[in-house]
């Protein structure tokens, strides 16, 4: 795989009725036998705004996932909810985890459980031998220490927001992802925390 970063793509050109490359900014043709296109996403909610749900980018909730609207919910990535990882910014978290943890937090509302959503944010991707795995919420972030040698291709970043750490990033390193989940919201040590034969333990 290629990475071209900073490149613009100008056009797609088609080959008998199917896209077979693609033309860049400068000149370069890329030949191609299918084209992807990830252009982000919008969430789908203008329905239930135009029902009165309070929301924009996404639909409202509160912390049981309670929309503007009686008894109905919202969970999963057009769910916009105030988010304390996210120091109380209203966010959308686009992930499994977060869809399932709402679902949870639904359920046991419907089943008569009081229950509200709280969960530590984490995602995880696997890229080719690279496994990506991040705990917390990065944006915001005002220090940063890195754990282990990228050029190793196994190591770790901690952020830190405000003197607590916010978010613990591991690239082949599962350890530090598993133990770093313990230490979203407690002190930023950046001597201890850059010590890679330090565990990340509270």
């Amino acid at each position: 795989m290629t990475f071209r970063l900073d490149a613009q793509v100008t056009g797609i050109e088609e080959v008998g009725r199917r896209a077979g490359a693609v033309h860049l900014h400068g000149g370069a043709r890329l030949p191609a036998d299918l084209v992807l296109v990830g252009i982000g996403i919008v969430p789908s909610v203008a329905p239930l705004l135009a029902a009165g749900a309070h929301g924009g980018d996404g639909v409202a909730v509160d912390d049981g996932c309670r929309t503007s609207l009686p008894d109905v919910f919202a969970i999963g990535d057009c769910a916009l909810h105030a988010n304390r990882f996210a120091d109380g910014a209203a966010i959308r978290l686009e992930s499994v985890q977060n869809a399932h943890d709402q679902a949870q937090t639904v359920a046991r509302l419907l089943t008569g459980s009081p229950a509200h959503y709280d969960s530590i944010p984490w995602f995880w991707s696997h890229q080719y031998d690279l496994k990506l795995q991040t705990v917390g919420l990065v944006p915001g972030y005002d220090a940063f220490v890195l754990r282990g040698d990228p050029a190793g291709r196994a190591f770790s970043a901690v952020y830190g927001r405000k003197g607590l750490v916010c978010a613990v990033t591991s690239i082949n390193v599962p350890r530090d992802f598993v133990q770093g989940r313990a230490l979203i919201g407690h002190p930023f040590d950046a001597g201890r925390i850059a010590d890679a034969s330090t565990p990340l333990r509270v």
